[in-house]
């Protein structure tokens, strides 16, 4: 699990059941005591205690009887009217199946809020962007004069690898005839393999950088053409 997502499950969890009640609306603390006084005066009405045990008769008492401890009670008023209702106990599953349901609402909840705080960091991104676009550029025709620099200057660094290349063959030539001439008894030099070796694999570094120079020129081509889109969107507005 990433850290990030870890620390906002955290965070969410310790503030879940604030989160819960959010979805409604908020009670004020004066409507929070006034319903605390009219619990208290229903308790304070209650006289007596009727239940139906798990065995099915009914049970009552002045306190509440043992077997009523596990199921839903009744507290009863001196004139045997019901006045306050007390839900049974959670079973060892309730109480699992609630915290599993717990857990899967503060999993959303610290998604919810990974997603939003990673979409408007990236919102924030792609502002500063755009403010130095505008800061770079005084007009679409700036943008193209970069472009057609960074070509030059692309085109100049291909050119340079190409003339490196041009010599290394020329060498290779060279040692081709230096092969033949051994060949015909003439002894070669002591760095002959070497020096074959070393230009064969000088040729191998110098064809790879020129594949990436051109690519390069592709890469340059779709920057700039991207950069230009951008800054008509943001002058001129979207394309339609």
């Amino acid at each position: 699990m990433p850290r990030s997502f870890a620390a906002a499950l955290l965070l969410a969890c310790a503030v879940l059941p604030t989160q819960l009640l959010a979805q409604t609306t908020a009670p004020t603390a004066a409507e929070k005591e006034k319903a605390r006084a009219k619990e208290a005066a229903l308790e304070a009405q209650v006289r007596s205690y009727r239940c139906v045990g798990k065995d099915g008769k009914k049970y009552y008492g002045a306190t509440k009887p043992v077997e009523c401890a596990y199921v839903a009670t009744e507290g009863l008023s001196a004139q045997g009217m019901v006045v306050r209702r007390y839900a049974a106990p959670l079973t060892v599953e309730q109480r699992a199946e609630r915290d599993a349901e717990a857990l899967k609402n503060a999993e959303k909840i610290a998604a919810a809020e990974t997603a939003k705080r990673e979409a408007e960091s990236a919102a924030l991104v792609q502002k500063r962007r755009d403010q130095a676009l505008l800061q770079t550029y005084a007009s679409e025709k700036d943008i193209e004069s970069v472009r057609l620099r960074a070509l030059a200057d692309n085109q100049k660094a291909q050119q340079d690898v190409e003339r490196r290349i041009a010599g290394l063959r020329k060498r290779q030539d060279e040692f081709a005839k230096q092969a033949a001439a051994v060949k015909a008894g003439k002894a070669p030099s002591d760095t002959f393999e070497q020096d074959v070796k070393a230009v064969a694999y000088d040729l191998q570094l110098q064809e790879r950088l020129l594949e990436s120079r051109k690519k390069e020129a592709e890469t340059i081509n779709a920057k700039y053409a991207e950069e230009k889109r951008k800054y008509l969107e943001l002058t001129r507005g979207p394309a339609k």
